[in-house]
């Protein structure tokens, strides 16, 4: 990461994590986004992010970690397509620009396969910070309670996967129990990669309460959120049913993945989440009790002896 000069513009990351309403802030960031670019806060589409920063600096990762991808990109082409990117914002000394994207701790995918919070995150993380070239001031993150955070990535992972990759319910909730996840080792290693910017956090539980305040943040003290359009339409997708869910696991057990995965959307649409099919719920209450627990400990445990700002929807801290 650069020195600060004063000569250069100045970067703030939201990097998501999933679903924790990541979907409704770029939605309405980018709905904004010609207004804020006069006042000269430049956010940039998240897809845009996705395609010409994050991607690239995950395969980089990749081969780092001896994955065999067909795309490979060297610290030197990364360092590159960085300075390219972002030099072809425009924006000028000083001014603000805002990334947003919930892949940069990496996928869904690597949270469920492996019952961790990003397995790969101690090398996408840093990878991800260390080739911005302006410098970075502030990292704007979600976290959520465990059990509700994996059984939405699972989620998101069976609407994204094919066929062969697909795993069974079961084995995610045991990777789940048996690794014990951690919000606390996860923002460890966000501190240390983004060293000397600000990290500010809130509970998805409470975005309902600090929405405008976390979109505020984002764009910084100069701008009125109260004064932003909404969105035309909400970009986010309608999470799943407990049933939509079990029905496409048994339909993968009869038909097998692929042919499963191409009824989902099928599916999902039979069983609307709603009053008649309630939202989809992996645990047994003991189970959600457990991760309910591990995941108070950790909110205190991060509160009290880590250096963040942490979002509390009862006062303006």
């Amino acid at each position: 990461m650069p020195e600060l000069t004063g000569d250069l513009p100045y970067v703030v990351v939201h990097g998501g994590v999933h679903k924790t309403a990541t979907s409704f802030i770029q939605g309405r960031l980018q709905r904004n986004a010609g207004r804020m670019r006069k006042q000269g806060l430049h956010y940039l589409n998240h897809r845009q992010v996705r395609k010409e920063y994050t991607f690239p600096s995950q395969l980089h990762g990749y081969e780092k970690i001896g994955l065999d991808y067909k795309t490979k990109i060297t610290a030197e082409e990364l360092d590159k397509l960085a300075r390219d990117f972002f030099g072809s914002i425009g924006a000028e000394p000083g001014q603000r620009i805002i990334l947003s994207d919930e892949n940069m701790p990496g996928h869904s995918g690597h949270c469920v396969r492996s019952g961790k919070l990003y397995q790969r995150r101690a090398t996408l993380i840093p990878i991800f910070a260390q080739f911005i070239p302006y410098p970075v001031t502030e990292v704007h993150l979600a976290i959520r309670n465990y059990a509700d955070f994996f059984a939405s990535t699972y989620v998101e992972f069976l609407r994204s996967a094919t066929g062969d990759k697909v795993f069974p319910e079961a084995q995610m909730k045991r990777q789940v129990l048996s690794k014990v996840p951690s919000w606390v080792r996860f923002i460890a290693i966000v501190q240390k990669a983004f060293a000397g910017a600000e990290l500010i956090l809130w509970r998805h539980e409470d975005f309902g309460k600090l929405s405008n305040r976390i979109i505020g943040n984002l764009c910084g003290p100069d701008f009125d959120v109260a004064t932003m359009a909404e969105p035309k339409r909400q970009r986010g997708r309608p999470s799943a049913s407990h049933r939509a869910v079990q029905e496409l696991l048994m339909e993968i057990e009869r038909s097998g993945g692929t042919a499963a995965l191409a009824r989902r959307v099928e599916i999902q649409e039979k069983y609307p989440r709603g009053p008649d099919y309630p939202g989809y719920d992996p645990w047994e209450p003991a189970e959600r009790a457990h991760l309910t627990r591990l995941y108070d400990s950790d909110i205190e445990t991060i509160k009290n002896t880590m250096k963040v700002t942490f979002l509390d929807p009862d006062s303006n801290r």
